[in-house]
C-alpha cells in the first residue's frame, strides 16, 4: 500500500483533530482523484486495522489519538454505573461506579479512556467535572438512619445527597423539596445541600406541574423589563403597519387547533382556480414584536420553546403578545408572513410568493369541528373550503410519500383528571384526518422557505442525519427477533426504506413497538447554520417557520425573510454565529422540554397505576433486562417492571441478542414483544416506578 498516501490521511485527520469525515468528505478534504479513490479506500481499511485511526459514530473517520481523553455528559443508570455521551460523536465510554470521582447524573465531564478498549466497548475513568448540570436539586425526602437524604430522579448519586439544615425547617420523610449544594463533597462522601423551598407532600398530586416546572427551571411570570417592552403593544400598532404589508384580510383564511388552544400560530387559506389552487399559509409575524436585542428577545431566546403540560403551559412569550396581539384570533386584524404557494392539479408546486401580510380569519376551527365536516356532512358556512383543503392535503401526502417520507403515527396519552389532578382515564391521542391536513401545509411550507431562501446565508436549518449503521442493524435484527417479514438495508438507508417497514407492519400487533423502536433508531433532528437536509422527510432543505409563538429558531427565520426581502446589507460572519449560538440554545432548550415533558407524563401514569392496585392489564413487553421484563400496557402506556424474582421459575438467564428472558428448566421464554397479562402490585414515586407481577390468566 501507498505508505505516502496513508501519511497523508492520518496527518490531515491529526491536523482536523476536533472534525470527524465522512469517507467523501475526507477525500474531498485530501483532493483524492477519481483514480486514486480505490487505493484511498484501501488505505482506510489498513488504518482501521493498525488503530492509527478510528471510525466513529456515523461512519465518520477520526484522528484516534484525540479518542484517549474525551469530553462527554455523564448519563447515570439505577445500577450505580454510567456512561458518558461524547461530544466528538465517538462511542459512548462505560464508567464504572468506582470511577465517577465526585461527578453526578447530568454533569460534563472530562473522562480518561482505558487502554485496550475497543472502540465499541470503550471504558474509563473521570478525572475532572468541566461543568455541573446543576447546584440545585428538586427531590423527595428520605431518612436514613438520623440522616435526611435527597432522592432525586432521574437517579441519585450513589454517595446520596443530605440535607444539613433540616431541622430549621422541620423536614420531614415524604416531603419535596428544593435544595442547593452547599458541599460537593468526595467520591466517597454524600453531596451536602440546605433547604431552598419546601413544595409539599410527594403523594399529592396537586404539586406534580409545580415540581416538574420547578425542577426544570420553568416559570410563568416575566422579568419586568420584558413584560414593559410586550406592553408597548396595541391594536393600534397592528392597524399603523398595515399600510406596510400585503393586504390578504378578503382570503378566507381558518386556523385548526386543538380544543384547548389559547395562541394561534397559523392560518391557511385556499382557493380553487382552473388550473389548481393558490395554498396560502398564513404564521403570526411575532418578528413585528419581539425585535432583536430587546429585553423581550432576551427573554425568548432563554426560553427559546413553549413546554405543554395538561395543567399549563410554560409560554416563550408573555400571555398579551401569545394569547392576544400575536394570536391569529377570528375576526381581527394580524400581522403575518403569508407563502402564498400555487398548485397544479396534481399538487405540484408551480411558485411560491412569501410576503409580510395582514390577514384576518373567518373562522377558528377545532380539530374536531373539521373532522365533523369531513366525515360526518356536518353543515358549516366554510364547508367548501373545508374540502377543497381536504383535497389538496391528500394530493401533497401523496407528493410525500413518493420521495420516501417517514410518516411516524405514534400515539400520545391523553390525561382526563380529576380535581385531585390524578387521570380516571388514559386514553391514546387520536390522529385525526383534521391534523394530517394541518401537518402537511406546514410542512410544504416549511420546505419552500428553506428551498427559495436557505441559498442566502446565514439561514437557520432544522436537519436530521441519517441513523447510524449500528442503530440500524439493531433494529434490522430486532425485526427478524420478531419474526417481521422485513428485509431493511443496514448501509445506504433511506427514508423510503423505514417509510416501507411501518407500512408493512400496519396490522402487525408489534406495531406501537416496532414504531417506537424505529424513533428511537433514529437521530436526533437539530436547528443548525448548516444545512444537510432531513432524512426523515426526505427533504434536501427544510426549516421551520410555522410557529413563531412557541419556538424561536422560527423567530430567527421571520427576520432574515424580512431582511432578505428588503435587501439589508448584514455582517454575515457575525451574524452565522449569533445564529448558530441560537441554534445551539434551542437545541438544549428542547431536549429539556421534551426530558420534562415525558417525566410529567410518567408521573401522571404513575398515579393512573396507584389507583389500579390489584387489577390486571393486558399489555406487550417493551424493553427486557437481566432483572426482569418492562411491560407497557395498551390504552395507557404506562409502563411497569415485572422483576425476574416474581417469575414462577427463578432459573432464568437473560439472551441480549434475543431480548429474551429463557428459562433453563424449560422451553418458558419471555421476548420483547410478547403479549402478557399483568397485574399491578405497588407503585413507588420515590423511585419513579411501578412493580407488577404476572397475571394467573397468562
Amino acid at each position: 500500500m501507498d505508505s505516502k498516501l496513508k501519511k497523508r490521511i492520518v496527518k490531515f485527520l491529526r491536523s482536523h483533530d476536533q472534525n470527524t469525515y465522512r469517507q467523501r468528505d475526507l477525500a474531498k478534504g485530501l483532493r483524492i482523484q477519481s483514480y486514486e479513490l480505490p487505493s484511498f479506500k484501501k488505505a482506510l481499511i489498513e488504518l482501521l486495522q493498525e488503530k492509527e485511526i478510528v471510525l466513529v459514530k456515523g461512519n465518520k473517520y477520526k484522528n484516534i489519538q484525540t479518542i484517549k481523553d474525551v469530553v462527554g455528559r455523564l448519563a447515570l443508570t439505577q445500577k450505580g454505573f454510567g456512561f458518558v455521551i461524547t461530544d466528538d460523536e465517538a462511542s459512548d465510554v462505560f464508567i464504572g461506579r468506582r470511577q465517577l470521582n465526585n461527578a453526578i447524573h447530568g454533569d460534563r465531564v472530562k473522562v480518561k479512556v482505558k487502554d485496550g478498549s475497543t472502540l465499541d466497548r470503550r471504558r474509563g475513568h473521570i478525572v475532572d467535572v468541566v461543568e455541573r448540570k446543576t447546584s440545585r436539586f428538586l427531590g423527595t425526602v428520605e431518612q436514613i438512619g438520623n440522616n435526611y437524604m435527597l432522592n432525586v430522579s432521574p437517579v441519585s448519586p450513589e454517595r446520596g445527597i443530605r440535607i444539613l439544615d433540616w431541622k430549621k425547617h422541620e423536614i420531614t420523610k415524604g416531603l419535596m423539596i428544593e435544595a442547593k449544594v452547599k458541599d460537593w463533597g468526595s467520591p466517597v462522601s454524600p453531596i451536602l445541600v440546605t433547604v431552598v423551598a419546601v413544595l409539599g407532600k410527594a403523594e399529592d398530586p396537586a404539586n406534580d406541574f409545580e415540581f416538574i416546572i420547578r425542577k426544570h427551571g420553568y416559570t410563568t411570570t416575566y422579568p419586568t423589563a420584558a413584560e414593559e417592552v410586550a406592553s408597548q403593544f396595541s391594536e393600534k400598532s397592528i392597524a399603523d403597519e398595515i399600510p406596510n404589508r400585503r393586504d390578504l384580510r378578503n382570503l378566507v383564511s381558518m386556523t385548526i387547533d386543538p380544543v384547548e388552544a389559547r395562541d394561534f400560530d397559523d392560518a391557511i387559506s385556499v382557493e380553487k382556480r382552473n388550473d389548481g389552487w393558490r395554498l396560502g399559509v398564513h404564521i403570526a409575524d411575532v418578528s413585528h414584536y419581539v425585535r432583536q436585542g430587546s429585553e423581550l428577545d432576551r427573554e425568548a431566546y432563554s426560553r427559546a420553546t413553549s413546554v405543554y403540560f395538561t395543567e399549563g403551559v410554560i409560554h416563550m412569550l408573555p400571555e398579551s403578545l401569545s394569547a392576544n396581539l400575536c394570536s391569529l384570533l377570528p375576526d381581527k386584524d394580524r400581522l403575518a408572513f403569508s407563502a402564498l404557494i400555487q398548485l397544479d392539479k396534481n399538487g405540484e408546486v408551480q411558485d411560491v410568493e412569501v410576503v409580510p401580510s395582514v390577514i384576518q380569519s373567518k373562522q377558528r376551527f377545532s380539530y374536531e369541528d373539521v373532522e365533523d365536516i369531513i366525515n360526518k356532512n356536518v353543515p358549516h358556512s366554510l364547508k367548501a373550503e373545508v374540502l377543497e383543503l381536504k383535497k389538496v392535503c391528500d394530493l401533497l401526502m401523496h407528493q410525500r410519500a413518493k420521495l420516501g417520507s417517514i410518516d411516524f403515527d405514534i400515539p400520545e396519552p391523553l390525561f382526563d383528571l380529576n380535581p385531585e389532578g390524578i387521570p380516571h382515564e388514559i386514553t391514546p391521542k387520536e390522529r385525526l384526518i383534521s391534523h394530517r391536513m394541518v401537518e402537511e401545509c406546514m410542512l410544504l411550507a416549511n420546505k419552500l422557505v428553506a428551498e427559495r431562501y436557505g441559498s442566502e446565508d446565514p439561514f437557520v436549518f432544522r436537519v436530521h442525519d441519517k441513523p447510524p449503521a449500528d442503530d440500524v442493524s439493531r433494529f434490522a435484527n430486532l425485526l427478524k427477533r420478531l419474526h417481521i417479514p422485513v428485509t431493511l438495508p443496514t448501509t445506504q438507508i433511506t427514508p423510503g426504506d423505514i417509510r416501507q417497514v411501518l407500512m408493512d407492519i400496519e396490522d402487525s400487533p408489534f406495531k406501537g413497538l416496532i414504531e417506537s423502536v424505529a424513533l428511537r433508531t433514529m437521530t436526533k433532528a437539530q436547528y443548525t447554520t448548516k444545512n444537510i437536509g432531513h432524512f426523515g422527510l426526505a427533504f434536501t432543505a427544510y426549516t421551520h417557520f410555522t410557529s413563531p409563538i412557541r419556538r424561536y429558531p422560527d423567530l430567527i427565520i421571520h427576520r432574515r425573510l424580512k431582511g432578505i426581502l428588503s435587501g439589508a446589507n448584514l455582517n454575515r460572519t457575525e451574524m452565522r454565529e449569533v445564529y448558530q449560538a441560537a441554534c445551539n440554545q434551542s437545541n438544549k432548550v428542547e431536549l429539556d422540554a421534551l426530558t420534562a415533558e415525558r417525566e410529567y407524563i410518567k408521573l401522571k401514569q404513575l398515579r393512573w397505576l396507584n389507583t389500579q392496585i390489584g387489577n390486571s392489564f393486558q399489555g406487550i413487553i417493551s424493553g427486557v433486562m437481566g432483572f426482569g421484563i418492562f411491560v407497557e400496557l395498551e390504552k395507557s402506556m404506562a409502563e411497569g417492571l415485572v422483576h425476574i424474582d416474581t417469575l414462577e421459575e427463578n432459573d432464568f438467564v437473560f439472551v441480549e441478542e434475543d431480548y429474551m428472558l429463557k428459562s433453563r428448566n424449560s422451553d418458558k421464554m419471555y421476548q420483547l414483544g410478547d403479549s402478557i397479562n399483568i397485574r399491578v402490585t405497588d407503585v413507588t414515586f420515590e423511585r419513579q416506578r411501578a412493580n407488577f407481577v404476572l397475571a394467573e390468566e397468562n
